[in-house]
C-alpha cells in the first residue's frame, strides 16, 4: 500500500503514527529473524553454519539456502545441445532432514539416435560442518555415486553427500547436457522443505519459439532481456528469462491433496515452433485433436480399438451378445474377463497384446482395459478408451496439448445413444461409474474411431452414500443390544469391499469393525459383498455395555458409529483441500429404554453448515423410546486455502457436537 493511500484512509495523525510504529516493530522482528541469501559458492557463511532453525518455518527439518539453475543452448558438431547447470546449498536442521542429502538426477537416452543421449558432468558435493569453531569440509567420493537403470530409456544417477548430520550445510552441483534441445525440463521453485532463495535463468536462441508459463500461488520476480549465441559464423539473438523466488514455503504433501506441485511455483515450457531463416519453418504447436489423430493412427492404440479379443468364441458360446439389456451384457463380459486376468496394481498407458495378458493372467489397468474394450466389441457393446492423467500426477493442461501428459486410460461404455458409463479394471471393488479416487479427474478425453474426441468431467460421478438404521434396547444393567442394517452405495460399497479384500481373514475384518464401532459384534451377514454391483448391505447384531454412575447412564449421541477426530488439525494450510468424492451419511437410531429409566438430559438439535457441507443431529424422546438422527452431507470436494479456516471450524464444531451425551436416570419406584 502506498504512503499516500495510507494517509488518505486514516483520519487522524495519531492513527497514522500508531500504524507506522506497529509496522516498524513488525519489520524489525521479521528482518531480525531472517537470513540473507548467500550467492557465493564454496564458502558458507557463519550465519548459515550456526543457524539452528529457519525462522519463517520453525518446524522445518531442512531448508534450501540457495539454488541456482541455468539453462542455455550451444551449437556443437553442427547441432544444438542444451545445458542445464544446477547448484544447490541446503541446511540440515533436524535428524529427519538428513534425507535431503540423498539426491538423484534423471537422464534419458534416445534409442533411435544416440546423439541425443543425455549425460551428467561435473557432479560434485561437499559437506560443511562446524566443529570447535572450525569448518570441516568433506567432499563426496565417486564411490557414493550410483547408476540405476529404470528402463531402456531412463537412468537415475543417485548420489549421497557424506558426513551429513544436524547442523550440516552442504552444496552440490552438476551439469546436464542433452541433445533433446526441443524439449526443456520444467523448473520447480518449491520442494517439500522451505526455500530461502532460488533462481532460474533460461536463454533460448531466437530460432526456437517456446510457450513459457509461470504458475503458482507465490510471487516470483521475473526479468527478461536479450543475449547472443554464436552459431557457426552467425550471431543469434537469445531470449533471456530469469525467475527469482524468495522465502518460499515448503510444499508438503498434506492429507487431502492429490498433487502438491499443481499449486507450487513452477515454470513450464512447450515448443511452439522452430524457425530457421532460409532453411526450416516448422510449427510444433499441437491441439488435443492432433493428439486424438496421433493415437488413432498408432497401431498399438488406434489399431487395438478395431480388433476382436482372444475370448471371442467363449463370449459367443456363453450367449452374451444375445442379452437384451446392455448393462447386463457389460456385467457378463466383465465377469468372464475377471475369471482370466487380475490387475497387478500398476497404472499404464500402453498395453500388451490380449494374448500375452491372458497367458500371464495378470496385467496393468491398460492391459486389461484394452482387452475389455475388445471383448465388449465382441459382445456388441460400443466402448472407447478415455485417456487422462492420474490425479496424483498433476492436472492435465488444456492450453498446450501433448501425449506426454497422459498417464493412463479407462473404458467408456456406450449404454445408449446419449449415455456413457465409465469403468476401469483397477476398480475390482467397484462398479460402472465407481472408480478408484485417483481416476476422478475433471478432464478426461474420449477417443472414438469415427468422431472427434470429447472432453468429459469424471468428478461428478464420485459419490459415496452410507445409510444406517439401528434398532436397539438398553437394559437396566447398562447393556445396549440391537441390530444394525447398513446400506453402502458407490464409493462406500467399494471401500467396504476393499476392507474385506485387504484384511488377513474375516476375523481380522470383524475385529477392526468392532474397534470402529466400540462394540462387540455377535453376528454378521452381508449381501452383495462379493458381487459386481453398486450396493453392499450388512446386517449386524451387536452388544455394548455402559457403566452405571449414581443411578445414571451417560449415553453417547452416536453410540455405534461415533465421529472421531477433526481431520484438519493444523491451524494454517498453504495448499487447498481436495476431498476424494462427495459423501452422504445418515444414521437413524431407535432405542427402547428399560422400565424404570427416563431421560434426564438431552442435547439440543445441532445444525453445522458451511458452503457445500451440512451436518445435522437431533435426539428426541417419545414415551419410552429414544430416537437419534444424524446426517452429514458433503457436496463439495474442493476448498481453497483461503477457505481452510472455515472448513476446519466446521469439522471442529461437528466433532464437538458429536461428543454430546444423553443422560439417563433410574427412577425409584
Amino acid at each position: 500500500m502506498q504512503l499516500q493511500t495510507i494517509i488518505k484512509n486514516h483520519k487522524t495523525f495519531n492513527r497514522m503514527r500508531l500504524y507506522l510504529f506497529l509496522l516498524s516493530f513488525i519489520s524489525i522482528n521479521v528482518f531480525a529473524d531472517s537470513i540473507e541469501p548467500n550467492l557465493k559458492w564454496g564458502n558458507p557463511t557463519k550465519e548459515e553454519l550456526t543457524m539452528t532453525e529457519y525462522a519463517p518455518d520453525k518446524d522445518a527439518d531442512a531448508v534450501v539456502l540457495c539454488q541456482q539453475v541455468k539453462v542455455y543452448y550451444q551449437f556443437l558438431n553442427n547441432d544444438f545441445r542444451v545445458f542445464r547447470v544446477v547448484k544447490g546449498r541446503l541446511k540440515v536442521l533436524k535428524p529427519e532432514g538428513k534425507r535431503v542429502a540423498d539426491l538423484n538426477v534423471q537422464i534419458w537416452t534416445d534409442e533411435s539416435n544416440s546423439q541425443n543421449n543425455e549425460l551428467v558432468t561435473g557432479l560434485k558435493a561437499t559437506a560443511y560442518n562446524l566443529k570447535d569453531g572450525k569448518v570441516i569440509k568433506t567432499k563426496m567420493d565417486h564411490s557414493m555415486v550410483f547408476r540405476e537403470q529404470v528402463s531402456s530409456t531412463e537412468t537415475r544417477i543417485k548420489f549421497s553427500v557424506p558426513q551429513v548430520q544436524v547442523g550440516t550445510v552442504f552444496e552440490y552441483e552438476y551439469t546436464l547436457e542433452s541433445g533433446f534441445f526441443f524439449e526443456l525440463r520444467d523448473w520447480y521453485a518449491q520442494s517439500d522443505i522451505p526455500v530461502l532463495y532460488t533462481q532460474y535463468s533460461l536463454s533460448v536462441p531466437e530460432w526456437f519459439s517456446f510457450h513459457i508459463e509461470e504458475t503458482g500461488i507465490n510471487r516470483l520476480e521475473r526479468k527478461t532481456g536479450a543475449g547472443s549465441l554464436l552459431v557457426g559464423t552467425r550471431v543469434l539473438t537469445t531470449n533471456e528469462n530469469t525467475f527469482v523466488g524468495r522465502e518460499l514455503p515448503a510444499l508438503k504433501n498434506d492429507d487431502y491433496i492429490w498433487h502438491a506441485e499443481d499449486y507450487g511455483n513452477k515454470v513450464t515450457h512447450e515448443l511452439q515452433g522452430i524457425y530457421i531463416p532460409g532453411a526450416l519453418h516448422k510449427n510444433f504447436t499441437s491441439t488435443w485433436n492432433d493428439v486424438d489423430r496421433l493415437l488413432l493412427n498408432n497401431e498399438d492404440f488406434g489399431g487395438r480399438m478395431k480388433r476382436s479379443s482372444p475370448l471371442k468364441n467363449e463370449i459367443i458360446a456363453a450367449g452374451i451378445p444375445q442379452i437384451d439389456n446392455v448393462q447386463q451384457r457389460v456385467e457378463a463380459t466383465w465377469k468372464m474377463l475377471w475369471k482370466h486376468v487380475k490387475w497387478n496394481g500398476q497404472y499404464a498407458f500402453w498395453a500388451k497384446s490380449g494374448a500375452s495378458i491372458l497367458k500371464e493372467g495378470t496385467g496393468s489397468n491398460a492391459d486389461i482395459n484394452f482387452l475389455f474394450i475388445n471383448m465388449l466389441r465382441d459382445a456388441n457393446v460400443e466402448a472407447s478408451p478415455v485417456v487422462l492423467r492420474l490425479r496424483n500426477r498433476g492436472l492435465l493442461p488444456r492450453t498446450h496439448a501433448s501425449l506426454k501428459y497422459l498417464s493412463t486410460f479407462i473404458v467408456g461404455v456406450q449404454m445408449n445413444d446419449s449415455t456413457m458409463c465409465f469403468f476401469d479394471s483397477s476398480a475390482h471393488d467397484g462398479y460402472l461409474n465407481v472408480l478408484p479416487a485417483c481416476l476422478y479427474v475433471k478432464q478426461a478425453r474420449v477417443i472414438r474411431k469415427d468422431r472427434p474426441g470429447q472432453w468429459v468431467n469424471l468428478q461428478p460421478l464420485a459419490q459415496s452414500t452410507e445409510n444406517t438404521l439401528i434398532q436397539a434396547s438398553l437394559r437396566a444393567n447398562g447393556e445396549l443390544t440391537g441390530d444394525i442394517t447398513n446400506s453402502w452405495n458407490g464409493e462406500a460399497a467399494a471401500n467396504l469391499r476393499r476392507q474385506w479384500h485387504t484384511g488377513k481373514d474375516s476375523a481380522d475384518v470383524i475385529y477392526r469393525m468392532q474397534e470402529r464401532m466400540h462394540s462387540n459384534i455377535t453376528h454378521y451377514e452381508s449381501q452383495g459383498l462379493h458381487d459386481f454391483s453398486p450396493i453392499v448391505r450388512e446386517k449386524i447384531n451387536f452388544e455394548k455395555r455402559y457403566p452405571l454412575a449414581d443411578n445414571r447412564i451417560y449415553l453417547d449421541l452416536l453410540p455405534i458409529y461415533p465421529f472421531g477426530e477433526n481431520p484438519f488439525i493444523a491451524e494454517t494450510r498453504i495448499l487447498p483441500v481436495e476431498l476424494p468424492y462427495k459423501h452422504r451419511k445418515t444414521i437413524n437410531m431407535k432405542l427402547n429404554l428399560a422400565d424404570g429409566w427416563q431421560i434426564e438430559e438431552i442435547p439440543d438439535p445441532v445444525v453445522v453448515r458451511y458452503d457445500g457441507i451440512t451436518a445435522r443431529m437431533m435426539a428426541a424422546q417419545e414415551e419410552n423410546q429414544l430416537t437419534v438422527a444424524f446426517k452429514l452431507d458433503i457436496q463439495r470436494t474442493f476448498f481453497s486455502q483461503q477457505e481452510y479456516p472455515a472448513l476446519r471450524l466446521f469439522f471442529e464444531k461437528l466433532v464437538e457436537s458429536c461428543k454430546n451425551v444423553i443422560v439417563l436416570k433410574k427412577v425409584e419406584k
